[in-house]
């Protein structure tokens, strides 16, 4: 349980963010806001960009859960069991429950994931999309492979699966920026994650078509 000091810290630091963003934000200000000395702030964080980042670390850590489970499930799958998703067009539940689940703790976090998505320039967390999309695509570059083994005769770019995690995490801040309400926002994100489950089965569906008609 946090201390109540740590607690004024922290919620005067968010308005102070909120209002002026990490560049321009005074720990001096902020401890005024919270009524503490300045030694009082440094008991707890070493500096500003601590401080900023300590807002976040629990929503970044549920959402980093969130999708290092779901990318779990299809890391652990065989190529034969990605060949039935493939084949299964209506295997898709676990994406769309994914999904559903990053989006709830998105909005319910809204107004501090905006603060870090518009106003974290100069933070160490000013790149925290791109390290998303890095880890997503190192998930994606490794079904990939996996597809490829399964179809070896397909010609894929090793720019696909950044490209695809460049779509899925866009698409999630999209919807955070653009999209007030979670019901609708929820909407918008299972109508990305369909059409990019089709495209995903389309590069594969000609070759595989092919084998079938062979057999």
């Amino acid at each position: 349980m946090k201390s109540e000091t740590l607690q004024k810290i922290q919620e005067a630091a968010l308005e102070e963010f909120q209002e002026k963003g990490y560049t321009k934000a005074s720990l001096r200000q902020i401890c005024k806001k919270a009524g503490v000395t300045t030694g009082a702030l440094y008991f707890f964080f070493k500096d500003k960009d601590q401080l900023f980042s300590s807002l976040f670390a629990e929503v970044l850590e549920a959402l980093n859960k969130v999708m290092d489970q779901h990318y779990e499930i299809e890391r652990q799958s065989e190529s034969t069991e990605l060949l039935q998703m493939l084949l299964n067009k209506d295997s898709g539940q676990e994406d769309y429950k994914a999904i559903e689940e990053i989006m709830h703790i998105m909005y319910s976090h809204r107004q501090m994931l905006l603060l870090l998505l518009t106003k974290a320039q100069g933070s160490s967390l000013e790149h925290v999309e791109d390290q998303f999309i890095d880890h997503t695509t190192k998930h994606y570059s490794e079904l990939v492979d996996k597809m490829k083994k399964l179809f070896p005769q397909v010609e894929v770019s090793p720019h696909l699966a950044h490209w695809i995690s460049h779509q899925q995490i866009e698409g999630m801040v999209y919807a955070l920026i653009h999209i007030e309400e979670e019901k609708e926002a929820k909407a918008f994100l299972d109508n990305m994650v369909s059409y990019m489950r089709n495209g995903w089965f389309s590069i594969w569906s000609e070759e595989q078509m092919k084998e079938k008609e062979d057999k």
